[in-house]
């Protein structure tokens, strides 16, 4: 007798994987071979949309960091609230605690005449004006720090408005002009920055658009053919669609590696200039929820893509051709 045959897989009769049996893995399986037919074609639209979504992913990546330094830079910024020198220490401490109480106040300092007369004397020039004057001439000040959310034009103006409006309180010293054209020049960075993402998302979308009009292009005969057996709309559709989410996450994909690598790149530089600057500020890597965000996006602009393309490509056959559906 001769031996017994072992038994076919639907891999091994050239059928293909089981996975590809149903109709979403028969569609995702002729969207991979069609990538695979043209391997050139397809690497030059994976690096076009991963060079193209890169830079929005590398600006989404260093977003949260520079809201980390913004918030730390103005961290020790503040306004100073000179009180009448009848003042007393207690009466001077117990106002400072009482307006660190508001919302809008991160922390106070008290400052005492004392305190104030001792940093003046470190300096030897003030030092010889004040012994002439044979008094302390200084007030008791109170320090106070607004919260980071309330260092706009008017929080400021607010908190410096009752400031002026307590009695014990002389002048009120405002000095946050840097700050306002910090936020200013933030503010600008920002909408630049959506502006340009927003333009290199577009493009990339164009991309796929472009790519999946080829693809409908070249399987134009197959398509006819599988109509006039009888396939439906959805069985012609269905490749097209996978072909759109495919190429959208791992154009995803690249656009992350890139970006990481870039984060990288710059990653050293950035930590010698924060040295520099007495810092210990070293730029993160990004959570693992960004990079899945970037991939879920540009998955998401696939397949907008790949339906735009089929809609429009059927509103164009029903313009020309009334009579079908």
């Amino acid at each position: 007798m001769s031996p017994r045959r072992p038994r076919e897989t639907p891999d091994d009769d050239g059928i293909g994987p089981r996975w590809s049996y149903g109709r979403g893995g028969y569609a995702l399986a002729q969207s991979l071979r069609q990538l695979a037919a043209r391997p050139v074609a397809s690497t030059a639209t994976l690096l076009s949309l991963g060079i193209t979504l890169a830079l929005p992913a590398l600006l989404l990546f260093l977003s949260a960091p520079l809201e980390a330094i913004t918030a730390r830079a103005l961290e020790g910024e503040s306004l100073t609230a000179y009180l009448d020198p009848a003042t007393a220490d207690l009466d001077g401490a117990a106002l400072a605690a009482e307006l660190a109480a508001r919302p809008d106040i991160r922390r106070t300092r008290y400052v005492s005449r004392d305190e104030a007369l001792a940093t003046f004397r470190a300096h030897r020039d003030i030092d010889d004006s004040l012994a002439v004057l044979g008094e302390n001439p200084l007030p008791g000040a109170i320090v106070v720090h607004p919260d980071t959310t309330a260092l706009g034009d008017r929080s400021v103006e607010t908190i410096a408005r009752l400031l002026k409006g307590l009695p014990a309180v002389e002048r009120v010293q405002v000095d946050l002009d840097w700050v306002r054209r910090l936020q200013a020049t933030l503010s600008l960075a920002r909408r630049v920055a959506l502006l340009l993402g927003g333009l290199l998302v577009a493009t990339a979308l164009l991309v796929i658009v472009n790519t999946v009009r080829l693809e409908l292009v070249r399987r134009r005969r197959e398509l006819e053919l599988a109509t006039l057996l009888g396939a439906g709309a959805a069985f012609a559709h269905r490749p097209v669609l996978c072909t759109g989410l495919l190429l959208g996450g791992l154009g995803g994909i690249v656009a992350c590696a890139l970006a990481l690598c870039a984060l990288l790149l710059l990653r050293g530089p950035v930590g010698e200039l924060a040295t520099l600057y007495g810092s210990s500020f070293r730029l993160p890597l990004p959570p693992p929820g960004e990079p899945a965000l970037v991939v879920l996006v540009s998955t998401t602009l696939g397949t907008v893509a790949a339906l735009a393309t089929l809609y429009t490509t059927s509103v164009r056959r029903t313009a020309h051709h009334p009579g079908t559906s």
